[in-house]
């Protein structure tokens, strides 16, 4: 059994967003955070801009095109899957990417329009100077990010990791998780030794004694436990940043009528492909997890078991408190150049469309 789970890691090596995204399509409208705009943002923070209507897609002009940033063909996958991916009245072309790093990076490049990333690489968007802003956002009701343990290392919470190696990925939400679990525990980042490793390594570092605990996300939890009985889950990470994911869109996106207008769309889309799959779970994980990932059904129905219940949240809503404290635990240990304001990262001109969308489609399917 073992040989066979490390054999198909490979095949599985770029789930590890994608997995926490299956949270927000097992959603209800019940858990979406609330809180009331403001306008107080450094750096030009747009939360109180106009709000856009739903489009007609017949006023969208022939000929306009909305590149998206796609990890793994997630978007394009759940879209597919509810049949949301027909008749777009614009051109979708699509990028796909590892992580949000790499995606900062073709955003920066003007490569994409719009794309999805976890709350740590919108901090480094926004401590860099990057025009991107988040305009549409969900969260699970629990963190997808576990801390693992080596084989037989005795390590029963956060607090413990003082004089430890712990596994991780800088510059991801990973290392947002711990930073954040850590402060809480009361130990310094300086206490921890940093393991810098992709999340397709950690588990054979883990294996090998080359760490004592690592930052895992399913399906790798599932299946690193099943091949290391000696191991196991020592704490979750609780924070609401650790449990989000961010449609962000750039500048020059937002300012073009046209993009804009195809980007209400493609968005509202995917809220109707969020409320399908909710009431299709065991198609989505044949869908992702079977065909995409290559995990054996009854795992893959384990997996999708694993993942929190989220939804579509008002923007910048609850979240606000939770990014800032991240962001300033970035700053506090040197990986960001200086505090940012983060109520500067939300666009909320798609909120009305977005959550009444939502809201739509949740009362249809109940």
């Amino acid at each position: 059994m073992k040989g066979t789970w490390r054999s198909r890691r490979a095949a599985v090596a770029a789930v590890v967003l994608a997995s926490t995204l299956l949270a927000a399509c097992t959603s209800d409208a019940s858990t979406r955070a609330g809180g009331e705009s403001t306008d107080e943002g450094a750096g030009g923070s747009t939360t109180t801009a106009p709000q856009v209507t739903a489009p007609d897609p017949e006023d969208i002009p022939p000929g306009t095109t909305l590149r998206v940033g796609d990890q793994i063909e997630f978007l394009q996958t759940m879209l597919e899957v509810a049949g949301e991916d027909r008749d777009f009245p614009y051109e979708v072309e699509y990028s796909s990417f590892q992580g949000g790093p790499p995606m900062l990076q073709a955003f920066q490049g003007g490569a994409v329009d719009t794309g999805f990333v976890a709350s740590t690489p919108l901090i480094f968007a926004q401590a860099q100077d990057q025009d991107l802003f988040a305009i549409a956002g969900w969260a699970a009701d629990h963190s997808n990010f576990s801390l693992v343990t080596a084989p037989g290392v005795d390590i029963d919470g956060w607090e413990d990791l003082a004089g430890k190696r712990v596994a991780y990925t800088r510059g991801t939400a990973m290392e947002g998780a711990l930073l954040q679990a850590i402060d809480e525990a009361g130990v310094s980042p300086d206490e921890i030794e940093t393991i810098d490793i992709a999340i397709t390594g950690a588990t054979a570092a883990l294996e090998a004694g080359s760490a004592d605990a690592a930052i895992s996300v399913e399906p790798f939890t599932t299946m690193y436990l099943a091949d290391n009985p000696d191991a196991r889950v020592a704490a979750e990470a609780p924070e609401i940043t650790d449990r989000s994911q961010f449609l962000i869109a750039s500048r020059r996106t937002i300012d073009d009528e046209a993009k804009l207008a195809a980007l209400a769309d493609y968005t509202l889309r995917l809220v109707r492909a969020f409320a399908y799959v909710r009431e299709h779970p065991d198609e989505v994980a044949q869908a992702i997890y079977v065909e995409r990932y290559g995990l054996p059904p009854e795992r893959a129905a384990e997996v999708a078991r694993t993942q929190g219940v989220a939804s579509f949240i008002e923007l910048p809503g609850d979240i606000v408190e939770q990014q800032q404290e991240l962001a300033d635990l970035y700053a506090e240990a040197g990986q960001i150049p200086h505090t940012v304001d983060v109520t500067a990262e939300f666009d909320t001109r798609l909120n009305e469309i977005i959550l009444a969308e939502q809201e739509r489609v949740t009362e249809e399917g109940s």
